[in-house]
């Protein structure tokens, strides 16, 4: 961001590292006719962004905080974000653009004090599969399993987004519906699209991945799937850290 106070770019607010760059940025927006997608273009494709995350001791003695950016921070991917990764990878997801939003729940007593009941939403309904950013938004009461994934309380003002690691984000992504009826529909995907039992575990690695896995990965996961079913394999990829954190 431009500053590490969101909610505040005046006085009180945090000084840009890079004051000088943000000066540029400027003047190439301004040169550009203002456009916000050239802008976006010119920053995602720049040699800084496209670093990786990996450690480099001598610079982290300099700067902990990687406030120079010389290196990518670790990112978790936010909770939109882990669910629409997760219906892509099983072939699922709906990219229809517009129109009316999806809902998650059911409600009760619509009449007087309605009750949304996220609990009996059928995770396997298809109307569901669009992207995240059409899910229909319910203001005073939040939705269980991306509250835990650090989704924003829409009540709130929310300047930046937690991160957190808790046991719960793991049960959550282990046992949850949703994630139980991707993790089966990533399985059908793989056997439609590869026969070969021994290349199944690869295919599901690049699905969700996008990498082919190691020889001690396809190896122990291999080795699960035959004793215990494709679909739980599945289920254990979508839960490894590599699938919800960008280097």
């Amino acid at each position: 961001g431009l500053v590490e106070t969101p909610g505040d770019f005046g006085r009180n607010g945090g000084v840009p590292s890079h004051p000088e760059l943000l000066d540029w940025l400027s003047a190439e927006f301004r040169d550009g006719g203002g456009s916000i997608k050239a802008l976006h273009r010119l920053i995602l494709t720049s040699e800084t962004y496209r670093q990786r995350a990996d450690a480099r001791p001598e610079m982290e003695q300099k700067d902990t905080g990687n406030r120079l950016l010389w290196r990518q921070n670790r990112r978790k991917l936010e909770a939109e974000g882990i669910r629409d990764a997760v219906l892509a990878a099983s072939g699922k997801l709906d990219f229809t653009m517009g129109g009316p939003g999806w809902q998650d729940f059911l409600i009760e007593h619509p009449e007087h004090s309605p009750h949304y009941r996220y609990d009996l939403h059928d995770p396997s309904d298809a109307k569901t599969f669009r992207r995240s950013v059409y899910r229909f938004i319910v203001r005073s009461q939040t939705q269980p399993w991306m509250t835990s994934l650090d989704c924003a309380d829409p009540s709130m003002r929310v300047d930046r987004r937690n991160e957190s690691l808790s046991p719960l984000q793991a049960l959550a992504l282990l046992n949850n519906g949703f994630l139980l009826t991707q993790a089966s529909a990533l399985a059908q995907r793989v056997q439609t699209e590869v026969s070969d039992p021994n290349r199944q575990v690869e295919r599901a690695f690049r699905l969700a991945l996008s990498r082919k896995p190691t020889q001690q990965e396809a190896q122990e996961l291999g080795a699960y799937a035959a004793g215990n079913g494709l679909a739980q394999t599945c289920r254990i990829i979508l839960n490894l850290n590599e699938f919800s954190f960008v280097d």
